[in-house]
């Protein structure tokens, strides 16, 4: 029975759970300014008659997008603030769709469908206030459309419902099969584990500023002899045994522990809030439960803490791989000194 503290689980996936990573948030960045380029061009080409306050608006909006595109691009912190701080993204962008279309028609503005851009960024995060304060706040925009202009009731319910369907249709649809194919992408096919790519990125992100988690262990884990067993027993063994080592692995670790296949036969775990003496009673009892399993006479393990052993993710990683590596060559040489350290 597990006795230790259950920390909150950290190991969602990014997009899915509504956190973006630095790429989604510089495409962000970028597609405002597009929107923003796009309607500029159109006042040149098409709506000069349109006011000069109009002009001046969309040149200013189009200057801050610009500057948060930079930012986002250049300052990693600016850009994660920026992610922790939606309603500031949300409240530029619906101030920015309320006046092109307040001064180029009402409802009937030629670009009354950018009033859907915000539903349709949302509508992929799962159900959720976020996603109902980003409804709320589109219908009120087109409320407000509706009675400082030309009052056109037909039309402003057609775009209500819209907004309500449409809003509905994609959540369900888009995200319970970007759940499917999310669920593929970070689980390891063969155990179940989540995938190499994932552990990286969950890894990354817990290094990042505004990060909830503070403090956490690795650990690096090595089957000794692993491609032996493989030659002797064949791959569909090696593949039963390498299953039943990832259970045993899932089974000695909190439920808020991240646990991915790091390769061939190498598993790789994230610990939150897990300091040295912890961790090293997690290490002793893996190492022991794997070996009663009666493959291996030996797992090469290491571990390291963050932040007091390292800054970035790679030095991290590289620590625990080089004491791993070091274990493994106890176990074979154990008359011989340790080797050189290992670098990247």
């Amino acid at each position: 029975m597990k006795n230790y503290v259950s920390y909150q689980q950290v190991h969602l996936s990014y997009g899915i759970s509504g956190k973006r990573n630095q790429s989604q948030r510089f495409t962000l960045a970028i597609l405002r300014l597009l929107v923003v380029s796009v309607i500029l061009v159109c006042y040149f080409l098409l709506d000069r008659a349109t006011s000069r306050e109009f002009l001046l608006l969309i040149i200013t909006a189009w200057l801050l997008s610009f500057v948060i595109v930079c930012f986002v691009a250049k300052n990693r912190s600016f850009s994660v603030w920026l992610s922790n701080k939606r309603y500031l993204e949300l409240a530029f962008d619906e101030i920015l769709i309320f006046i092109a279309c307040y001064y180029s028609g009402g409802l009937h503005s030629p670009y009354i469908l950018t009033l859907y851009l915000p539903l349709l960024v949302h509508a992929i995060a799962p159900l959720s206030f976020q996603l109902l304060a980003v409804t709320l706040v589109t219908m009120v925009n087109l409320f407000l459309l509706a009675v400082t202009g030309t009052p056109d009731w037909p039309l402003f319910v057609h775009h209500m419902t819209a907004i309500l369907l449409g809003t509905a249709f994609i959540n369900i649809l888009v995200y319970n099969d970007l759940r499917i194919i999310t669920a593929y992408a970070i689980h390891d096919g063969l155990t179940g584990l989540y995938s190499y790519r994932y552990f990286w990125d969950q890894l990354r992100g817990m290094m990042e500023p505004g990060s909830q988690i503070k403090t956490f262990s690795i650990i690096m884990i090595d089957l000794d002899d692993f491609k032996r067993l493989n030659d002797d027993h064949g791959h569909l063994e090696g593949d039963r045994v390498l299953r039943e080592i990832a259970d045993t692995i899932k089974a000695n670790v909190r439920d808020s522990d991240l646990v991915a296949r790091y390769g061939g036969d190498e598993f790789a775990i994230i610990l939150p809030g897990m300091g040295y003496e912890r961790c090293r009673s997690v290490v002793d009892r893996l190492s022991k439960s794997i070996v009663e399993l009666g493959y291996f006479d030996h797992v090469s393990i290491g571990a390291a803490l963050y932040p007091e052993e390292a800054t970035t993710a790679e030095e991290l990683v590289n620590l625990a791989d080089t004491r791993m590596y070091r274990d493994k060559h106890r176990s074979k040489h154990p008359a011989y000194p340790d080797p050189p350290p290992v670098t990247s």
